[in-house]
């Protein structure tokens, strides 16, 4: 069988698109808090799943792009066209995150900063895996010298590119470069050497509590727990790297015993493929029901149901019926991804 047939036929991920689904689920729940008051309980369990969602959207990415870069490494192909396909998505994400940004709603976008860390990885996602390990355990350490998350206003504008880089990269007090870049390093070293490898897994579930442990110690030591502070990120770091590592195991457990498992997520592998498209349907459907909301749909806890419900369940029908996302089926298009992978596999049929 050739290549081309090989890559062409290779199938889906199922842990990596449910753990990019899991991100997205989280994210929804996450914005649908503002329409009730929550009590503590629920209100601590939603602050850890808020919490959850960005950095392991990161670290998703991040597996993505290790896991093309391996492919690319292995067949000998050109490095440029992909490393800019990269680029051209990650710039993508940005604008798509700015014109999200105009709609006056109460998510926190997180597409700039995320883009900006994709813009970042694309510059290095092929340097050897053991100075990729360096670069990550020295951008996690210096996020202890950023006292600068929440000191300034969320308000960049990008006619001001200084201001603009200085709130997504450092200063932003809900998501900034330095927290996410750590994060999506890791994600491009489990892409690399094999992130569904057994052992690869349970060294990542390792990280993720050790993680745990120092966000543990760090509390109890009085250390600052502020958003974007380097205990905060701390907590990110071991949340997404103990819920990457145990979809991963879960996807892999063997075929009698891991059935009920894997059907319980594929539906949410469904959604993550088209998460992209997913986020951006969360703000027209709280601009309808907060703006245009029906009598019927009192503010309250029942807009929230019907926001989380109708955005898994039309992004559920989307996948199922159509394939691809609109946003990602744009990205794609406007990156070249089809005309890099072609160029790719007729370099190596």
């Amino acid at each position: 069988m050739s290549t081309v047939s090989r890559t062409a036929r290779q199938p889906r991920d199922l842990g990596l698109d449910a753990a990019r689904g899991i991100a997205i689920i989280a994210m929804v729940i996450a914005h649908a808090v503002p329409w009730f008051q929550a009590p503590q309980p629920l209100k601590a369990l939603i602050g850890q799943v808020n919490d959850l969602a960005s950095p392991l959207f990161a670290l998703v990415m991040g597996v993505s792009a290790g896991l093309v870069a391996r492919r690319v490494l292995t067949e000998h192909a050109a490095r440029w066209p992909t490393a800019t396909q990269f680029a051209v998505r990650a710039v993508l994400l940005v604008v798509i995150g700015e014109l999200l940004g105009k709609i006056n709603l109460w998510i926190a976008v997180v597409l700039q900063p995320l883009g900006l860390t994709a813009l970042l990885g694309a510059l290095v996602m092929f340097l050897r895996v053991r100075y990729l390990a360096v670069l990550a355990v020295a951008c996690w350490l210096l996020q202890l010298l950023n006292t600068y998350p929440g000191n300034e206003p969320n308000d960049a504008n990008w006619r001001q590119p200084a201001h603009w880089l200085h709130v997504y990269v450092l200063s932003d007090s809900h998501y900034r470069v330095t927290g996410l870049l750590p994060v999506f390093l890791l994600g491009l070293i489990l892409g690399r050497v094999g992130h569904a490898r057994p052992r690869v897994l349970r060294a990542t579930l390792a990280l993720g509590v050790l993680a745990a442990a120092a966000w543990a110690f760090g509390r109890a030591m009085g250390w600052s727990t502020y958003p974007g502070r380097f205990i905060d990120n701390t907590h990110d770091l071991a949340l997404s790297g103990i819920v990457f590592a145990l979809v991963g195991m879960a996807a892999a457990t063997a075929p009698r015993a891991g059935t009920v498992i894997r059907a319980l997520l594929r539906p949410v592998a469904t959604i993550g493929t088209v998460a992209l498209s997913l986020y951006a349907l969360q703000f027209v459907l709280i601009r309808l029901l907060v703006q245009h909301g029906p009598d019927w749909l009192p503010f309250g806890w029942k807009p929230a149901v019907v926001f989380i419900v109708a955005c898994l369940l039309i992004s559920w029908l989307w996948a199922r019926l159509i394939g691809t996302g609109p946003i990602e089926w744009v990205v794609n298009v406007l990156s070249g991804r089809r005309r890099v992978r072609r160029a790719g596999q007729r370099a190596v049929a």
